[in-house]
């Protein structure tokens, strides 16, 4: 097996890696047109699942890894001067450069061989060379552009900028979120520590606050003043620095969700980046990059045939790749709308920031700080007007009042049709109906859609609001409900439109009544369907 990986990055030196662990005999060359040591991120973020699934694949140089990380439990939201952290998520950084460092060491101990600073071509140019070529060339991939029309990328270009910096601030102890509102905007920032010395330091905003700033026509360094100033009371008096003067003008972008149809052409397969990214606010990018490069290989060494192996490959990794780019799309959104969520308290928008991706439940919370969840509850039975000295709660069972109005929780039993009303009057059946229902315990009844008219029915069977027999019939159901139990009741009133004078549903769904059929009133002559 000859193979070559077109970027040096972590996908490419980790796919020679687990290659040669796998098939020591292969001969894997990895191309890269910078140097060694040339890096342009800061720190990358690992979860404590990630490491377990490295030290499985390489212990050794999982071990290494292991052995220059930064690790912390703790969030922290620092937003109208106060600052609210809670533990138990687990997670660890590391500096890209040292993440380099250590994999391209293992490679070349594997006998993988590592080319720097050379042009690297289009792929291409070398699919006759190669039995394999593994395009891991990044965000902007030259592989999926030269063979877009197989791959087929759906390339999303997310709303907010960010720009990628570094400090000598300490962030270590806890993965740091800073508000901050100026007069062009808020701007905010993701920090955490991954080395001794040094902290990622994002600074990410909206569209709006960037043009106002005219971050675009500004240079790295004007923008880096700006934003010290901004920023100066979370920086101990540390500076921010740059390691992208590679760049030209400005170094701020929008992140690009990318997905690729299919990751494979003949012999060339996309990996890491090239086929799929996860924003940055979930830390997930160099997570799906090393378990795919696992994948690639495992694959690539079961299955002598490329294509069944590569149909693997992706069968294998595309529904983590999903499941991550969910959360990682959750997450972005809640950023990219985070300026509706600024007058909340501070509590309750750290309780929001928590669970953004929606992979972080009430429950998981619990688990992850019950110290913290338990305080954020009772703050949240007190705002709804609980007493201080009463049982903390989980925020459903907490009462709501709207107008005058007073509910004891904050579950509401959803409309369901029952279609056994009697010209329009709801019967017995409908009393035991909702008074069970009211009798759970739930703080709000709705009945069934409950007609102004009988042409505004949908069915014989549906209950109206239009003659007195209606209104005796539903003060005996009322009053059984506000007597008996706690909850109150709702009704909900409709009308048919085109859709009404149909059976019953089990005698019939939708269609015209045998007869009896009554003149519809609706907003169009348009038949319900073709029978009606």
């Amino acid at each position: 097996m000859r193979a070559i990986c077109l970027g040096g990055g972590p996908a490419g030196l980790y796919f020679g890696i687990s290659m040669k662990l796998r098939n020591p005999d292969a001969q894997i060359t990895v191309l890269e047109r910078n140097k060694p040591d040339d890096t342009f991120g800061w720190g990358v973020v690992l979860s404590d699942e990630t490491l377990g699934n490295l030290e499985a694949n390489d212990p050794v140089s999982a071990r290494e890894i292991r052995s220059h990380f930064a690790y912390w439990d703790d969030m922290a939201l620092v937003y109208k001067g106060e600052t609210i952290v809670s533990s138990g998520h687990g997670f660890c950084g590391i500096g890209r450069k040292r993440l380099l460092m250590i994999l391209q060491a293992r490679a070349r101990e594997l006998g993988v061989d590592l080319q720097f600073e050379v042009e690297v071509k289009s792929a291409s140019a070398y699919m006759d060379d190669y039995d394999l070529v593994v395009a891991c060339d990044g965000l902007n991939s030259k592989t999926r552009l030269e063979f877009e029309d197989t791959f087929k990328p759906d390339i999303d270009v997310r709303k907010c900028q960010f720009i990628w910096l570094g400090t000598h601030q300490k962030f270590d102890d806890a993965f740091t979120f800073i508000f901050e509102k100026t007069d062009k905007g808020w701007l905010w920032v993701h920090a955490y520590q991954f080395d001794d010395d040094t902290a990622t330091f994002i600074v990410e905003c909206s569209q709006q606050t960037f043009d106002n700033y005219g971050f675009g026509d500004k240079t790295q360094q004007e923008t880096i003043a700006i934003c010290e100033e901004v920023f100066k009371d979370h920086l101990g008096g540390h500076s921010l620095m740059t390691n992208a003067k590679h760049i030209r003008g400005s170094a701020w972008i929008r992140f690009p969700g990318v997905l690729c149809e299919t990751w494979h052409h003949e012999n060339v397969v996309l990996l890491g980046d090239a086929a799929a990214t996860a924003h940055f606010s979930i830390g997930s990018g160099t997570k799906l990059a090393l378990e795919s490069a696992i994948s690639l290989a495992k694959h690539v060494s079961d299955d002598k045939d490329l294509t069944t192996a590569f149909e693997k490959y992706e069968e294998a990794r595309r529904l983590e790749v999903l499941r991550l780019q969910s959360a990682a799309r959750n997450s972005v959104e809640w950023f990219e709308d985070v300026e509706r969520y600024l007058d909340l308290d501070p509590v309750q928008l750290n309780y929001s920031m928590l669970t953004r991706s929606q992979r972080i439940s009430h429950e998981n919370l619990r688990e992850r700080d019950a110290k913290w969840l338990e305080g954020a509850e009772k703050w949240f039975m007190e705002q709804a007007g609980a007493g201080s000295n009463g049982p903390v709660r989980a925020p459903m069972f907490a009462p709501f009042k709207l107008r005058d109005m007073n509910l004891t929780n904050r579950i509401v039993v959803s409309p369901m049709a029952q279609y056994k009303a009697v010209d329009g009057a709801p019967t017995d059946w409908h009393l035991i109906h909702y008074g069970e229902r009211a009798k759970g315990g739930a703080g709000l009844v709705y009945t069934e859609m409950t007609c102004v008219s009988p042409d505004g029915r949908i069915t014989p069977g549906c209950p109206g609001l239009y003659a007195p027999e209606h209104e005796a019939a539903w003060k005996r159901l009322t009053d059984f409900v506000h007597t008996e139990t706690e909850a109150k009741i709702c009704c909900q009133i409709g009308h048919a439109g085109r859709k009404g004078s149909t059976r019953i549903g089990w005698e019939g769904m939708d269609m015209p009544l045998n007869e009896g059929n009554w003149p519809l009133v609706s907003a169009s002559a348009i038949p319900w369907s073709d029978e009606n």
